[in-house]
């Protein structure tokens, strides 16, 4: 296999090489570009959770990248006008669930490949809560938090006059009420997001990683998600919810010291994007 991974043992992180002066990565090759929003609130690579899964399974499967910063004009060049995506020797995929499956085909499986079909299905279940529920409770908390953390917010809304972004704003939680998700009451949301976690604890309990001791392409998705809710810089209840659980607590912190103890923003792989 690529790089000297075989599909049944899961890779070790690399330790990349820079030079500090130039930017330049030193005797590897970048072969991934992943493009993102950009860096924000202090200490995201970027606001999409998104983003930060495929950057995760990249990492985890020791795949050498770099990324590139769009903003607000990402929907000119990304397919299906959406982030993230990738570029790989010309070839772009869009969508993360998408990008991890080409990344397999090309790189081969080493996080995955020994996973029985009941695991898979345990992943499958898992991965489809947090991305397709918790992702909309995140998001019903972004546009209506008081703080406004989208309002010139680097990486995303920076350019926006207020206007511009209030407008922005109201058709965001346009499509929020008619999801449903929008039309909640503060209480019933905390208790969906409560459930949500509360079976995410349950599922990981003691375990190093969601699926058992050893790393899977599911815990890109789960850290992803739970970094961005446990490092929220505004009023959440999802935060409040999460810190409850010292084990999902555990778990982000141990997988950031694992794969992100070096660029944990990912700032010295970024490249112009000019």
């Amino acid at each position: 296999m690529e790089r000297g991974y075989s599909n049944t043992e899961p890779a070790q992180p690399h330790r990349l090489r820079y030079s500090r002066s130039s930017g330049d990565i030193v005797g590897r090759e970048t072969v991934i570009t992943l493009f993102r929003f950009g860096p924000a609130w202090d200490k995201f690579g970027c606001v999409s959770q998104f983003v930060l899964k495929v950057e995760t399974y990249l990492r985890m499967a020791g795949i050498e990248f770099e990324t590139r910063s769009l903003g607000i004009g990402f929907a000119e060049t990304a397919p299906r006008g959406k982030l993230p995506y990738i570029d790989h020797d010309g070839a772009q995929v869009a969508d993360s669930s998408f990008i991890i499956d080409y990344l397999k085909e090309q790189f081969g499986d080493p996080l995955d490949a020994a996973l029985s079909a009941t695991e898979r299905a345990r992943g499958h279940t898992i991965k489809r809560m947090v991305e397709e529920h918790i992702w909309w409770l995140m998001a019903r908390e972004r546009w209506w938090a008081p703080e406004a953390p989208y309002w010139d917010t680097p990486g995303l809304l920076k350019e926006l006059d207020r206007a511009s972004y209030e407008e922005v704003r109201d058709d965001s939680q346009r499509k929020y009420v008619e999801h449903g998700v929008g039309a909640f009451t503060e209480d019933e949301l905390d208790r969906r997001g409560r459930e949500d976690l509360d079976a995410l604890a349950t599922l990981l309990g003691e375990q190093t990683y969601f699926l058992g001791d050893r790393p899977t392409s599911l815990d890109a998705t789960t850290y992803a998600f739970l970094w961005h809710i446990l490092n929220a810089p505004y009023a959440s209840r999802l935060k409040e919810a999460a810190l409850e659980h010292e084990n999902l607590v555990a778990y982000t912190r141990r997988m950031s010291e694992e794969w992100f103890a070096e660029d944990p923003m990912s700032l010295e792989r970024e490249v112009s994007s000019s």
